[in-house]
């Protein structure tokens, strides 16, 4: 039995990777949310600057054409120069060119609930796989699993 990843993808499916143990997450969504973690040490002091673009990871095609209204916008309302716009959107186009096109930009089945973390990252809800030799009585997650069934020959709920 394992925990799946809780990484909700841009277009509402979550990634079915099995989450490191001890984590929420696989290990690429674990690495991610820890480089997109921002620092804390700003200085009060230091002079604003202009927010930059918060474009997504582009994992998939949703996360592409979400970048894409992104940089459209920045475009259209003078936030980006024609020289970064250029370069935003030829790297978009890489993207879009080593992406899966196989599956729909909607998912068939997209996550019903969120949680959200203390740093406020938005997280699917946990999720237990079982292997198929294990054993239904003796797991500790009978209460949220989809596939228990206590009709089920030598399974029984412990009271």
């Amino acid at each position: 039995m394992y925990l799946e990843c809780r990484h909700i993808l841009h277009n509402g499916a979550r990634c079915h990777s099995p989450a490191l143990r001890g984590t929420n997450f696989c290990y690429f969504h674990a690495r991610l949310h820890r480089l997109a973690t921002p620092s804390r040490t700003v200085s009060a002091l230091a002079p604003a600057e202009p927010e930059p673009l918060k474009i997504p990871i582009l994992e998939d095609r949703s996360a592409i054409l979400i970048a894409l209204s992104q940089i459209v916008g920045a475009i259209c309302s003078s936030k980006i120069d024609h020289r970064s716009a250029g370069l935003a959107l030829y790297a978009l186009q890489i993207a879009s060119q080593n992406v899966e096109r196989k599956h729909d930009i909607l998912p068939f089945k997209a996550v019903q609930s969120i949680t959200h973390t203390a740093d406020g990252d938005e997280l699917a809800p946990e999720l237990c796989i079982c292997e198929p030799s294990d054993k239904c009585s003796n797991c500790d997650h009978q209460e949220n699993c989809k596939d228990f069934d206590p009709d089920e020959e030598g399974d029984e709920i412990e009271p």
